[in-house]
């Protein structure tokens, strides 16, 4: 029902003379189209590193890397490599607490810059999800009788729980992981 009554009050301002601009601070309630990130990596680093000897190199990346919790993304024979000009893309998955200790880590195995780092998305607010989880819960038991009667509203209702349920769980992940691509190039 909730869900219908938005859906209103965003049409409204269509139909009068003048448009207001939407403010979603406005409404009564949480806004409940508002979107999390559920973005695997919260930031993703790039980076060039520049060794002595590829072959040798390579293996003493990964394993620095694997030292400090990361992990390749993929097998390494997966990723793009030219082995005429001593080079290949590596992708890991790295824990964000553990992002700067696996650049110090890459630092004695060749010369790197410091990685460019490109944002992913933004933490989710855990209280204003479990507000409108509940919200919803309770609305759902008390007007079962209600939402039987319209099933389009009863099934948008369901997937926006369901949604919200699973936006809860990727916001409690403890930490959330980096993405880590890499350049490994011979000098």
């Amino acid at each position: 029902m909730r869900i219908l009554l938005i859906a209103l009050a965003l049409c409204a301002p269509a139909f009068a003379e003048e448009a207001v601009p939407f403010n979603a601070s406005q409404l009564p309630g949480p806004y409940w189209f508002r979107v999390y990130s559920t973005a695997p990596y919260l930031e993703i680093w790039s980076a060039e590193i520049s060794v002595k000897d590829f072959d040798k190199d390579e293996a003493k990346i990964v394993a620095a890397v694997e030292k400090n919790g990361g992990a390749l993304t993929a097998p390494l024979s997966a990723f793009i490599a030219s082995r005429t000009e001593h080079s290949q893309q590596i992708v890991f998955s790295v824990p964000g607490k553990k992002t700067k200790a696996v650049i110090k880590a890459l630092r004695k195995v060749g010369e790197m810059a410091d990685p460019s780092i490109t944002p992913q998305g933004s933490r989710i607010p855990l209280a204003e999800v479990r507000a409108k989880i509940d919200t919803l819960m309770k609305e759902k038991t008390q007007h079962a009788a209600e939402l039987a009667k319209v099933p389009a509203a009863a099934a948008a209702e369901e997937e926006i729980l369901e949604h919200l349920l699973l936006v809860e769980e990727v916001g409690k992940r403890p930490d959330v992981d980096v993405r880590l691509n890499l350049l490994v190039k011979q000098k």
